[in-house]
């Protein structure tokens, strides 16, 4: 009954609800959680996971605003700041040096192989400009037999037309009024194509140059392999019929360059020499850190992974739950960063 009504504005594809109104994480969870005993500290950057052992022992922070400084303990620590923050932190911790997978710690970066393909109409295709994220088609999923295409699955493509004010943010300003009108005219399909792990796109340290916490800086290194690229033309080109089929006079596709999508970087596997968490996701080498976010998984797939990360994170939090013992449960409040 307290939930807001959705306007369908788009800010929720990158952002919090602005109005309340859906069933994300910060509507739906944190003020139920805290409401039950969480501590969310704002503004808080963890800088160091201290262990002694095969154990956790705590977590320095600092915070960004006031500059405070401490070390923060629990029985258990879950580790989930996105597949760039999350091996970041663990390898400024020193903690690959403790897992026998620790050379893949920051290895496997995937991303998806992304582009938008705008169809340009003759009327309005959307003119109430209402967040318009309805179709999906994965009739290519698992292939297709086009040639020149990869063998096997290809990837997804689903509908998805950028807001006015987000591509007016990225673009010069004499190229801001063109694209007032050309996106009051344009539809736009999003093609997703799964890209391949290699063990050479990766996140590493520059321990030349330090951030103002201290830390050494947080290098990325990716490139799509040629099947990426052959998987994604695929896409754009059924885009592009699709668009034809509608009715679009013309199409333009824009490539997305983005990590918003990345996974892989700490991946969870059966094989301790190549994978650093194993199938409960907890970090090998140490008995009490786990990792939940997009970096556990091994495979992007060609969808969108926000779902999959959940369930998975969902998954390894019952696991924790039923092997904690009640008593601490109630008697600890476990602290969350964001």
């Amino acid at each position: 009954p307290s939930r807001g009504s959705c306007m369908r504005c788009g800010t929720c594809d990158g952002y919090a609800c602005a109005t309340e109104a859906k069933n994300d994480v910060a509507t739906r969870m944190i003020p139920s959680l805290i409401a039950r005993g969480m501590t969310l500290r704002e503004n808080v950057v963890c800088v160091r996971v201290m262990r002694r052992g095969t154990r956790v022992t705590g977590v320095q922070f600092e915070d960004r605003i006031t500059g405070e400084r401490g070390v923060l303990t629990a029985h258990t620590v879950v580790l989930a700041a996105g597949a760039l923050a999350t091996p970041h932190l663990l390898l400024a911790s020193g903690l690959d040096r403790v897992n026998p997978a620790g050379h893949c710690v920051g290895r496997y970066l995937t991303r998806h192989c992304n582009a938008v393909t705008f169809g340009l109409f003759r009327n309005t295709p959307n003119p109430d400009r209402v967040f318009d994220k309805q179709v999906a088609i994965h009739d290519f999923y698992d292939g297709v037999t086009d040639p020149g295409a990869p063998r096997g699955p290809i990837g997804s493509l689903q509908q998805l037309t950028p807001p006015l004010g987000l591509a007016q943010a990225y673009l010069p300003s004499a190229m801001r009024g063109p694209a007032a009108l050309f996106l009051a005219r344009a539809s736009g399909l999003l093609a997703m194509a799964e890209d391949q792990p290699q063990h050479e796109n990766r996140v590493h340290l520059d321990s030349a140059r330090l951030d103002r916490f201290g830390m050494a800086l947080l290098r990325v290194r990716h490139r799509y392999s040629p099947r990426d690229r052959a998987a994604a033309a695929v896409l754009v080109k059924r885009a592009r019929a699709v668009m034809r089929e509608a009715g679009a006079l013309g199409t333009w596709t824009h490539s997305i360059s983005t990590f918003s999508h990345a996974l892989g970087t700490v991946r969870m596997g059966d094989d301790e020499q190549t994978a650093p968490l194993d199938a409960g996701g907890r970090f090998r080498g140490l008995d009490n850190l786990f990792v939940t976010d997009g970096s556990a998984l091994p495979r992007s797939a060609a969808v969108n992974p926000s779902l999959t990360i959940a369930a998975n994170a969902l998954r390894i939090g019952l696991s924790l739950a039923d092997s904690i013992e009640p008593a601490r449960v109630i008697r600890r409040r476990l602290p969350i960063f964001a």
